[in-house]
């Protein structure tokens, strides 16, 4: 695990037995676009926090962002990436999660990143991101989500 540069292991063992079940579950094969992991530490209230962050991305031009901190804060956001037919449009909040084990954290990210292809038919995943995080708290949205034209019947020749 450790010599998988994907997946670095984390000092603190709250994001140690993340990133380990994480790079179990996503290390070698995993069903996204692209899945990249990275590990710092960043001052907050003049605290050193060690920071481990998840970014998975679909064929369907989502993004979702996980980030974990060794004092058990989360964030979660899920992107629609700006396209020819709808503009950028995310949702994020920081989900309650400190009681969640390894497996149940690689669950939900794994929920978010399918139920964030939903954004592509104007359709928020909101409600399910919410029953998957557990989630009653304040919401950030940024952009409008736009309805997905309908398709127009081709001109029949006669």
């Amino acid at each position: 695990m450790t010599d998988d540069p994907k997946i670095p292991l984390c000092q603190s063992e709250l994001l140690q037995d993340i990133s380990i079940e994480l790079g179990r579950r996503f290390a070698v094969l995993h069903p996204f676009k692209s899945f990249t992991t990275e590990v710092d530490t960043c001052e907050h209230d003049g605290e050193t926090l060690e920071r481990l962050t998840i970014w998975a991305s679909t064929w369907y031009g989502t993004l979702v962002n996980l980030t974990l901190w060794n004092n058990g804060t989360a964030w979660i956001g899920v992107t629609l990436r700006p396209a020819e037919n709808n503009a950028e449009y995310s949702v994020g909040f920081y989900p309650q999660c400190s009681g969640f084990p390894p497996e149940r954290v690689a669950e939900a990210f794994r929920d978010t990143v399918s139920v964030s292809t939903r954004l592509c038919y104007g359709e928020s995943p909101l409600p399910t991101l919410r029953e998957i995080w557990k989630h009653t708290g304040e919401v950030h949205v940024k952009g409008t989500l736009s309805t997905p034209r309908k398709a127009q019947p081709s001109g029949l020749s006669q």
